[in-house]
């Protein structure tokens, strides 16, 4: 990853492992649908990725993200928890 990440991209990235759609993690933190789209593109953009599943395995490899919880109890299965940011 070439550029760092800013807070709100943070903010947003740390709710990419849960279900919550776009409008939950807008409603969440107080921001627009739009604007959590936009953090969204730009994150996966600065990961290199295409996708929300992408993001979470590429920003979990960077250390950005916790690992899963549970992580080696059922292999193969992708389970992204509800876990924030590393650390």
């Amino acid at each position: 990853m070439t550029e760092q990440l800013t807070d709100s991209e943070t903010r947003v990235l740390r709710y990419l492992p849960t279900h919550l759609t776009a409008p939950e993690i807008a409603n969440e933190l107080f921001l627009s649908v739009n604007t959590v789209g936009t953090h969204t593109r730009h994150l996966y953009a600065k990961l290199g990725v295409h996708s929300r599943h992408e993001a979470v395995d590429r920003a979990r490899a960077l250390g950005l993200l916790a690992p899963p919880a549970g992580r080696g109890i059922r292999r193969g299965a992708h389970h992204y928890g509800t876990s924030g940011l590393a650390g």
